[in-house]
Order: C-alpha cells, then structure tokens, then sequence
C-alpha cells in the first residue's frame, strides 16, 4: 500500500474535520476505531465533548471507557435502562419513518443527539461501507461493491441522522463521507481496503498517526448490539404475527404497501412478493398485538378499495 496514499487520506480527513472544529464538537463515541480516530484528529483543533450510550454493563460503554482513557479524553456516558430505551424508541419512531432494525441501530444516535452539549454532532457513520467493515465483506465468494455501499447510505442520511440533529438543533458531521475523503479512499482497491478482518486501510491509517492499536484494532460491534439497544427492544416486544396477504396482481399489491408503508413502518414489517404483501407484526401484550394487527388490516382494506377505484 502507497505511503503517500495514507498521507493523502489523513491529510484529507484532518482538512474535513478542521473546518467543522470551528464549533465545539460533541462526537457519538463507541470506543471504536471509527469514532475514536475523528475525535482523536478533532482534539487537535477544539474542545471535544465525547458521549456515549448503552445499557449497563453493555460493550460499548465499556469500550469508550477504556478508549477514552487510551487518548487521553473525557467521556460523558449515557447509561440508560431498558424501559427508558423503549420509551425513547418510541419517541423516535413518532419522528422517523424507520424500519425495526433502523430504529435498533439508530437508538443510540437518537439520545447522543439529545444528551449533546455542542452544536456539531460528528460520527464515524460511513467508515464501514467505504472501507469494508461488515463481516459479509469478508465471507468467501462475496461479492463487494463498496461505492454503491457508500452511495446507498449518503442517500438513506436525510431521512435519518440529518433528521435527527435537526430535531435536536444540531449540525451532523461525518468526516468518513466528505467528497475528497471518499475520493481518496477509493484510490485503495477494495481487496486492500477490507483485508483480512476489514477496514485494514483505516486501521493501519490510524496506527500511522499515532492511535493507540487496542483501538485500532478493537473487535467491531454494531451499534444495536454495543449499546444494548435491540436486547432492550427485543425483551418487551414478546409476541408477534406473520401475514402473508394476496392480491389481484403485483401492481395493486405494490400500491397498498406503499400507501399503508407510513402508517405502519418501524413496528409492522412488510415486503412484496410478486402479489403477496408479507407482513409481521410486533407487539408486547397480546392485546396490543391485536390492536396492531386489526389497525393494519383496517389501514390494507382502505388502500385496496382505493387502489381498485384507480
């Protein structure tokens, strides 16, 4: 791999973050490598607040503990119990228009957002998909395109994290998707990029200027699994159904779930199938979980006398 080439993108990174350093920084913190190298980078510039969030005794508090310590910064935790994480969800999904796993993964950007004390929210969203974090990247046959994967989530941020801040009064920062940052990282192939246990080019990047490789390193942890956010949500949600609902045909059936989809995302889970629309519906009691499923099939009855008039 070309020195030069580490030299670039660092040069490129530490340009991006600079300018957002212009305003006190709150960094969402895991204790990953991908946070931790941009609030590293960002205490050069700034006073830097890093916050992070999960359930006691989950991985990532943990982790932002001790990496937080490792670089010499002064870490906020939000420790937060089961049933606030429900009620939070909830709160969130009145807002967002975002899928189960969204809101598991998202959860703990949601209350960072909101514990924030400065008005730029800086992340490491991005890195995983620009340098191959995920272990499918890694699997034997498996097929990488790691532009789309970056084109695919820039276009999924305004209906999520920039939604977020906004809510909360915030500018979003994400360093790892600046233009010039993605430009130069791409000059890395994909092969070399992903390497043997994934975003070998930002972990060796980090190393080179001086982040210390326990972090760097560090085994990764998706946020809803870190943060003790998807336990949580799994645990009260106890009961659920499956529909598997058929139609005239795959355009009415296309029709409905895109009429019912706003009404009932984050908490009903629907995909088409040729003329079926498959759904799975979520709930803690059982006397919700009928309330739910009653709504939902009120909500498809409605859109398919709609869809039949047109």
């Amino acid at each position: 791999m070309s020195e030069i080439l580490f030299d670039k993108l660092y040069h490129e990174l530490d340009i991006v973050i600079k300018e957002f350093a212009k305003k006190k920084i709150t960094v969402a913190f895991s204790g990953g490598i991908d946070s931790a190298l941009v609030a590293f980078i960002s205490k050069k510039y700034v006073d830097v607040e890093l916050i992070a969030v999960g359930t006691s005794n989950s991985y990532d508090l943990k982790a932002a503990k001790s990496a937080s310590k490792l670089i010499g910064m002064k870490l906020k935790t939000i420790e937060i119990q089961p049933s606030e994480m429900i009620a939070e969800a909830k709160e969130m999904q009145k807002q967002l228009n975002l899928t189960n796993i969204e809101v598991e993964f998202m959860l703990p950007f949601w209350i960072a957002a909101k514990n924030a004390s400065n008005s730029v929210l800086m992340c490491g969203q991005g890195a995983d998909e620009l340098f191959g974090g995920y272990a499918r990247f890694r699997k034997e046959g498996a097929k990488k395109n790691l532009k789309k994967e970056v084109q695919d989530l820039v276009k999924r941020l305004p209906n999520r994290e920039n939604k977020i801040t906004e809510i909360f009064g915030l500018e979003l920062a994400c360093p790892y998707l600046a233009e010039n940052v993605i430009e130069v990282a791409e000059k890395f192939s994909e092969k070399e990029r992903v390497g043997q246990i994934g975003k070998e080019v930002l972990r060796k990047l980090a190393i080179k200027f001086s982040l210390p490789e326990e972090i760097a390193y560090r085994k990764k942890k998706a946020a809803q699994y870190g943060s003790g956010s998807q336990k949580a949500i799994k645990k009260i949600i106890k009961h659920k159904v499956a529909l598997n609902i058929k139609f005239d045909n795959e355009k009415t059936a296309q029709a409905i779930l895109k009429a019912t989809e706003p009404e009932n995302k984050g908490w009903v889970e629907t995909t088409l199938h040729q003329n079926y629309i498959k759904a799975t519906i979520q709930a803690d009691t059982l006397g919700s979980l009928r309330e739910a499923a009653e709504d939902y099939m009120a909500c498809i009855s409605i859109a398919e006398k709609i869809a039949k008039k047109t």
